[in-house]
């Protein structure tokens, strides 16, 4: 496992057009098993979620996973063009969410660099947003950031 730096800037947009910036850096482990490189990292209470572990998952095939594990769960596909189905579940209850991905760019080389998302997100009973997510992954040498490191080709 390699220690990375994975900052999240998401912007949500609601029905009326009102935006939401978000950014976020949290320290992780980057790793490859097989053709999947997988990025781990600790929610903060930042985002409400503290105590959840969240694994990013990205396939051979360009397709992202998200996974939360602790007192969320959740899992969720991104593929572009595709619509999914999850539920989230919290201490409180679960809801059902739909995303339709229209982007998924995935510029990921041994578990350094950025994924871009854009989807729609439908909570069952409590509206629809678009988000734009991007996560960059850089590597943490000595616990600093030291900037993304040029990987060559992978």
């Amino acid at each position: 496992m390699k220690p990375v730096i994975v900052k999240v800037k998401s912007v949500q947009r609601n029905e009326e057009g009102e935006e939401l910036a978000i950014e976020l850096v949290s320290e992780g482990k980057a790793y490859k098993k097989e053709r999947t490189q997988y990025i781990v990292y600790e929610e903060s209470e930042l985002t409400d979620m503290e105590g959840v572990t969240t694994v990013i998952k990205v396939l051979p095939d360009g397709a992202v996973m998200l996974l939360r594990l602790g007192k969320v769960h959740q899992r969720q596909e991104y593929r572009k063009g595709k619509v999914s189905h999850s539920k989230y579940e919290t201490p409180i209850g679960a809801l059902n969410v739909t995303f339709r991905t229209y982007e998924c760019d995935v510029q990921l080389c041994e578990g350094v660099g950025t994924i871009h998302l854009g989807y729609d997100v439908d909570l069952e009973g409590v509206g629809s947003n678009y988000t734009q997510l991007t996560i960059t992954v850089q590597e943490d040498n000595c616990n600093g950031n030291e900037g993304i490191i040029e990987t060559g080709h992978c």
